[in-house]
């Protein structure tokens, strides 16, 4: 205390207010300056017009008595620290002023100039740590709210616990009412999972340290949140648990989210479900038009059986790429054809080994374009059995070929290129895919109203299936040209 500690003394009786001026005189530490007042009035007229550090205080004023001359002066300026100076028979009524606030009380007659100085020493340091608490504290509460946190500072001994924060944002209750909530009845309407929660709590003790926990809390309103605890907890030097500190948080939102993603991931799964049966099906189906073939023709020839097989198995590939990608997009209802016709692709080009015989593919497909399921299945095998003919039967004694696949919108009746895709706002949804390979060609005598293999005639019912047009050019190798319409997802 290097600067002058300024002290104002209650105190009408001047033996009094000398004895308390020789005990400083005697044994002060530090430097002072002293000014005495005999009356409540005076006093707090000095109190609004100077600055002092401590007050020294009677009880018993002529204008005022009792408490009440504590009270009043704490009122005045409740930031000076406040020392009592008692009677004998007044040392409850000193008690009681410290409980309300005052830092110290002092009884007449048994304090010495030593005891003096030392209660004006701790009286100034333990309002000035009081004061930068109570800073700390405000500063946190003021996080904790504008966070939307609750905190929480729990006595286990005395089972007592206080709150800051949030408290009325989250709860629905004044922060004084919150804190009335006990006995089991209150508990187990405001904790729907008490239970589980008091096993949590008692399994904690019982290992200490840290832990979080998620659990419902019903509102005062009568909603229902979800509550995220965080706490720690502190042990004596025996091990035992006697204090928690905690923070609470609203998950509410959070946990619907979550709630809300776990139920459109269960739709998802009955969904691929659903598509897998019904593709599954139409394997089925494929595979009974492959056996009703072979009966047809009486064919027994091993090679020709295992092409066949093979042939289907392409057409599983396709459908399964088909998947691959939904799971991908996370999208159940569309798929991005321009993708997954890339993919078929290179599959098809992989099952028949085409790199080592020198053909190669060229790609003219539109990017970003989004079909139905409904149009992805049958489109789907329909590319996968013009791109297998080709590699089957195009390039029977060359070496060098080339297949080329386009897909693309078209506007009034015009192509829509994939630049002009990329200027305009397009709404159209007629479509036009081209399969071609400059290969031998197909034979002459095909007949698209009656076809004869099995490859053909699903060709023909797929187009039938998309409600397209097919025609075939026969110039320079090979060009098939199907045309559909659909209701095209954005």
């Amino acid at each position: 205390m290097d600067e002058k500690i300024k002290i104002l003394l209650f105190e009408d009786n001047p033996g009094d207010a000398n004895l308390i001026e020789e005990m400083l005189e005697e044994s002060a530490d530090f430097p002072y300056e002293l000014t005495n007042v005999e009356t409540l009035k005076e006093g707090l007229k000095f109190l609004k017009e100077l600055q002092f550090n401590v007050i020294l205080s009677d009880l018993r004023l002529p204008d005022s008595d009792g408490i009440d001359t504590f009270l009043d002066i704490h009122a005045a300026n409740s930031r000076i620290p406040i020392i009592i100076l008692t009677g004998i028979h007044d040392e409850k009524t000193g008690i009681v002023s410290v409980k309300k606030g005052a830092q110290d009380y002092l009884v007449k007659g048994q304090v010495d100039g030593r005891l003096l100085n030392r209660s004006i020493r701790y009286s100034i340091e333990r309002k000035r740590a009081e004061e930068e608490l109570q800073k700390s504290e405000e500063r946190y509460r003021i996080v904790t709210e504008q966070t939307g946190q609750l905190i929480y500072d729990y006595n286990i001994k005395e089972n007592e616990i206080s709150w800051a924060g949030a408290v009325e944002e989250i709860t629905g209750y004044p922060a004084e009412e919150f804190k009335s909530i006990h006995g089991m009845p209150s508990l187990e309407n405001a904790y729907p999972d008490l239970k589980p929660l008091l096993e949590g709590i008692n399994e904690y003790q019982k290992r200490r340290g840290k832990f979080k926990r998620n659990f419902r809390f019903r509102r005062r309103d009568g909603k229902y949140i979800h509550i995220e605890e965080s706490c720690i907890c502190l042990v004596d030097e025996n091990g035992d648990p006697y204090r928690a500190l905690g923070t609470v948080t609203d998950i509410t939102e959070k946990k619907e989210a979550e709630e809300t993603l776990a139920k459109i991931e269960e739709v998802r799964k009955k969904e691929i479900h659903h598509r897998i049966k019904n593709n599954l099906q139409i394997v089925s189906s494929l595979l009974d038009l492959q056996a009703e073939k072979f009966a047809e023709d009486n064919i027994c020839d091993t090679l020709k059986v295992l092409k066949a097989f093979k042939d289907s198995q392409n057409r599983v590939i396709s459908m399964a790429l088909i998947h691959e990608e939904l799971y991908e997009s996370k999208d159940m209802s569309t798929l991005n054809f321009a993708a997954y016709l890339k993919k078929l692709t290179k599959e098809l080009f992989r099952c028949y080994n085409v790199d080592s015989s020198g053909t190669f593919l060229d790609l003219e497909i539109e990017e970003k374009v989004f079909l139905e399921m409904d149009t992805v299945v049958p489109l789907g095998i329909l590319v996968n059995e013009l791109i297998s003919n080709s590699l089957k039967h195009a390039f029977p004694s060359v070496n060098e070929g080339k297949i080329q696949v386009k897909l693309y919108r078209e506007m009034d009746g015009e192509r829509n290129t994939e630049a002009e895709s990329k200027n305009r706002d397009i709404s159209g949804t007629h479509f036009t895919l081209i399969v071609s390979d400059n290969g031998v060609g197909v034979p002459e005598d095909l007949d698209l109203e009656n076809p004869e293999t099995l490859g053909m005639q699903l060709i023909t019912a797929l187009v039938d299936q998309l409600d397209g047009e097919l025609e075939v050019n026969r110039d320079c190798g090979t060009e098939f040209c199907i045309k559909f319409a659909i209701e095209e997802s954005n």
